[in-house]
């Protein structure tokens, strides 16, 4: 996995674009914390899982055992478990939590609600989109067989496991210490300070010196990344807010200009074919014209079915009459758009209707579908083939 770690110092700092920065991977499995700004952040996040440590004071780490083997009865439970331990009110307060197995203690991630939201915002306002936060106890190495202790200026910071820890300031350090010593103490101590300032209760526990006070390991950090501070912290816009939106900009422009072109198209589409019908509705007009001259024309093609009728019922007209087969044929330009109607001619007791297809397939087509009404013979009399277009004079009459 790639990381991009980013340690927040403060919210003073933050908002001045002061901060932190290390990048770590499955092969580079270290690196050292170095000064940074949110332009640094905004080149180096693309493909990354990006992790925000925020300052251990924002932050309180415990454990307790309850036996439920349902998170969301644990999430339910735990704050007025620990209820008695919280200096503010547990409806005030966000809960993440994490439990290894079913026989493990769960450990929990505890921070002021609005806390929390004062981070998110300054991380907006950055545009910056983390998908993890985390107390920056965690950006401390875990040590298998002791504890982590970072002494720095007047501050001083304790890892004392995976899990647990915390930060306080350094004349302070000693009371802590105290009484975590008289439940358990460590084999040893690893160490990153002035040893002057090396605590005098620790002295007859084995202590080594690091190398480096702001080095982080990769491993270490996504053994914790289940404690995460974002999982069910409810804002208004959380669920779109953890995501990281970047990588998909692309998709959104390419799916936007599809989108238009499509409609583009279909606008298109109709306005062809509102222009086929209404060289349709001029078609049937002439003819109406010419076979009725004295007739006032309101709905061509309606008025010329009910003149149809008036003469098949008055005069026995016959079923090959041009009028009938063109008010037979009409309804199927619409369920070919993409058949256009050039010219209706009456010739040798036949109508022939030159049109245009897109190609011999759609041609074919349309002559069978017309075949398919059962009173209509088709027959393509002649056709004319060009790279996008099919001209041809299709032969229709109709059947006795």
């Amino acid at each position: 996995m790639q990381l991009l770690l980013i340690k927040l110092l403060s919210a003073d700092a933050a908002s001045q674009g002061e901060l932190e920065l290390a990048e770590v991977t499955n092969k580079q499995k270290t690196a050292n914390f170095e000064a940074a700004s949110w332009e640094q952040v905004h080149s180096l996040a693309s493909g990354k899982k990006v992790v925000v440590f925020i300052p251990n004071e924002d932050v309180l780490l415990t454990s307790i055992d309850i036996p439920s083997k349902n998170k969301k009865q644990l999430l339910q439970a735990i704050p007025y478990a620990l209820e008695e331990r919280l200096a503010e009110d547990v409806d005030s307060l966000h809960f993440a939590i994490h439990r290894e197995n079913d026989d493990s203690p769960t450990h929990v991630a505890i921070i002021n609600h609005q806390r929390m939201e004062d981070w998110l915002n300054i991380l907006r306002e950055h545009n910056v989109h983390p998908h993890y936060v985390l107390p920056s106890l965690f950006a401390i190495p875990s040590k298998p067989d002791g504890w982590t202790l970072i002494n720095s200026q007047d501050k001083s910071q304790l890892r004392q496991d995976k899990w647990s820890g915390f930060s306080c300031n350094q004349d302070l350090l000693a009371i802590f210490l105290d009484e975590i010593l008289e439940e358990d103490a460590p084999e040893k101590i690893y160490y990153s300070g002035d040893e002057a300032q090396y605590p005098e209760v620790l002295k007859d526990i084995e202590h080594q010196q690091l190398a480096h006070s702001n080095e982080v390991n990769h491993d270490d950090v996504v053994d914790v990344l289940e404690i995460n501070l974002l999982t069910g912290f409810s804002r208004g816009d959380s669920a779109l807010f953890n995501v990281n939106w970047k990588p998909w900009k692309p998709v959104a422009a390419l799916a936007g200009l599809l989108g238009a072109l499509w409609l583009g198209m279909l606008a298109w589409q109709n306005h062809q074919l509102d222009k086929q019908l209404a060289r349709l509705d001029a078609e049937i007009e002439s003819v109406y014209k010419k076979t009725f001259p004295k007739s006032r024309i309101q709905n061509a093609p309606v008025q010329m079915k009910q003149k149809l009728a008036e003469l098949q019922k008055a005069n026995g007209a016959s079923a090959n009459s041009p009028l009938q087969t063109i008010a037979l044929v009409s309804p199927f330009f619409k369920k070919f758009p993409k058949i256009t109607l050039r010219e209706i001619r009456h010739q040798n007791n036949n109508l022939l209707f030159v049109i245009s297809a897109p190609n011999l397939s759609s041609l074919e087509n349309f002559k069978n579908t017309l075949m398919k009404e059962g009173t209509l013979q088709v027959k393509i009399k002649s056709s004319t083939t060009t790279s996008d277009k099919v001209e041809s004079t299709l032969v229709v009459k109709g059947m006795i």
